[in-house]
């Protein structure tokens, strides 16, 4: 009952209801209505928590029902109490923007966004070679929307390790459609009727890793199929 807590806390520090009472503008009979079991109106209970320096809660509810703290939360709140009332509003304001920027790095990310390519069966050969289809004549999968998968027009699936550290077997490679690539860059070609990823040197297609064999274009048939842009993930 609200009347026992304050007459609690009065004791113990020593006062007396009745001037307390008065001096925090409570109304004649409130005491009398309090013994009774009345409940006070939340004006005059903050104004008796700031004189007696106790929380609301422990005047309400009495300080055994008062709820209890975490060690930590305790201890901040503790901190914020030794503050004056000026430091305590930038402190809660400086939270709420902590909280806010945390709130943002834990938001779920946005559905991924998937846009439609060809996509050819056969694997490109980043060891010793096989058949590339024309992409037109692949099947169209859907792959997550980027800036390469935007400007690419087929993918292909890496087979061998020749161009590790970069490809790797199993890759899914995002291709652009040309008919040439500069020196340096990395391409699809069409070798004597077999598919390769490699990076074109000065008539010879190099591979990355050092285990293999550069493959020379002098007197041999070869068609570049596109410039390889990176690679992907095909979402089923």
């Amino acid at each position: 009952m609200f009347y026992d807590n304050l007459k609690c806390i009065c004791d113990e520090k020593g006062l007396k209801i009745t001037p307390i009472v008065a001096e925090c503008g409570g109304a004649k009979g409130s005491i009398s209505n309090w013994k009774n079991g009345a409940s006070p109106n939340s004006d005059i209970v903050a104004k008796l928590s700031v004189r007696l320096n106790v929380s609301t809660d422990t005047l309400i509810f009495g300080e055994e029902k008062s709820p209890s703290l975490p060690d930590d939360e305790q201890e901040l709140l503790n901190y914020y109490k030794k503050l004056p009332e000026r430091e305590q509003v930038k402190l809660i304001s400086r939270a709420e923007t902590l909280s806010e920027i945390y709130a943002e790095q834990v938001r779920e990310p946005d559905p991924i966004q998937l846009i439609p390519t060809y996509y050819i069966s056969n694997r490109v050969s980043a060891g010793f070679g096989e058949y590339l289809e024309d992409y037109e004549q692949g099947k169209t999968v859907y792959v997550p929307d980027s800036p390469e998968s935007r400007r690419a027009d087929f993918v292909l699936t890496v087979s061998g390790d020749s161009m590790e550290p970069k490809f790797h077997d199993g890759d899914n490679i995002l291709v652009r459609s040309q008919p040439t690539v500069e020196i340096g860059q990395i391409g699809i070609f069409d070798v004597d009727g077999e598919g390769y990823i490699k990076k074109l040197g000065d008539s010879q297609l190099i591979s990355l890793n050092n285990r293999y064999p550069n493959i020379s274009l002098k007197d041999r048939y070869a068609k570049c199929f596109g410039l390889v842009l990176g690679t992907t993930e095909i979402v089923k």
